[in-house]
């Protein structure tokens, strides 16, 4: 496998030391420079990771649609092991719900952490140190495949992989102590302290960058037409810690990161339906794509919420995109009733 690239400055590395036991983050790029020509292929999967026979049969759709259009990568976009993450890196969940689903697609996995990732019980969020055994286990020495990418909480890496031209560069981020359910009660994750370091790499590294395409990847939703909502009005309001179930401090970190550093993407997981989108005026020319139905479809919250080129509830699927220098063309895939997949709908963005 390619090695990843990932930056952090110093108030970063320090707070993610503080808040995970993981190895050093010095990862050295590859020397292979990438030609104009070159293309970025991935499928953009979330909310996946249950080990039922739903996430086999879409992890069997991803390989086909590998094998006939190409995958370099995959991007999983939070809630990697339902209900409540996993206990410590030799968790078997990590074999049930990650490795045998995807066994039969062999090519590098970058993920994200969500709610349940840090979760003490179903879901709610609150327990953000649960989610370090899965950055730990990325160090994992023993692992049945290399394909889990997740080296640190929040982290950068560039495609193609291991070029020293990138054509694109992505931004995995860590949404969740920003937006859960309940607040972690540790006041190392609040809005003050981790989210403002988070939101300080991110507008350093997105200047830094020499990609031509910028993509944003977290778990939580800045817009969404599914149950959740909207970041600063998603699940109502939690008066003891207000925005915090709104995920109003989330609103506040995308705008003021993702918006205002121009990205062209921001895929995002939390709801278990699939959406393209519109840019809106507030976030200049950045799509949206909620890619969360890898697992357990269910219906939208407000279909009404946000204009979009496309969106549909109830279905299994996932999207697929290919990234060249002037064009990005996005595919969504549903599976049908014998779980083959099948193109409901292609787009493409011209830069």
């Amino acid at each position: 496998m390619s090695p990843i690239q990932h930056t952090l400055p110093l108030s970063a590395a320090l707070l993610l030391a503080a808040c995970s036991d993981s190895a050093p983050l010095n990862v050295d790029a590859g020397p292979a420079p990438a030609p104009s020509s070159a293309k970025v292929r991935f499928i953009a999967i979330g909310d996946p990771g249950t080990g039922s026979a739903n996430q086999f049969a879409v992890g069997a759709a991803m390989a086909q649609v590998c094998e006939t259009r190409g995958c370099d990568f995959v991007v999983e976009l939070g809630d990697n092991i339902y209900v409540s993450g996993v206990s410590g890196i030799y968790d078997e969940q990590f074999e049930t719900k990650f490795e045998q689903p995807y066994a039969a697609l062999d090519v590098p996995f970058f993920l994200v952490l969500g709610n349940h990732d840090n979760s003490r019980g179903p879901g709610e969020g609150s327990d953000n140190r649960r989610g370090d055994f899965q950055v730990d286990y990325h160090y994992r020495s023993d692992r049945t495949s290399d394909k889990w990418n997740m080296p640190a909480r929040y982290y950068t890496f560039t495609a193609p992989l291991g070029s020293e031209a990138p054509l694109v560069e992505f931004w995995g981020l860590d949404s969740n102590p920003l937006a859960a359910i309940v607040p972690d009660p540790d006041p190392a994750w609040f809005w003050p302290t981790y989210g403002a370091a988070q939101l300080q790499w991110l507008q350093e590294t997105s200047r830094a960058s020499r990609a031509r395409w910028k993509i944003a990847m977290s778990h939580h939703p800045y817009l969404s037409n599914g149950l959740h909502g909207n970041a600063g009005s998603a699940d109502g309001t939690n008066p003891l810690v207000p925005g915090t179930i709104s995920a109003q401090p989330w609103k506040e970190f995308v705008e003021a990161g993702i918006c205002a550093e121009g990205f062209d993407l921001h895929l995002q997981g939390h709801d278990h339906d699939l959406e393209w989108i519109k840019p809106q005026p507030q976030c200049g020319d950045t799509h949206f794509i909620v890619s969360g139905a890898a697992d357990s479809p269910r219906g939208f919250g407000d279909a009404e919420r946000n204009e979009v080129f496309y969106q549909q509830d109830q279905v299994l699927g996932f999207f697929w995109f290919e990234i060249g220098h002037d064009a990005l063309l996005g595919a969504v895939y549903q599976l049908d009733d014998n779980g083959q997949p099948q193109v409901a709908f292609e787009k493409t963005l011209v830069k």
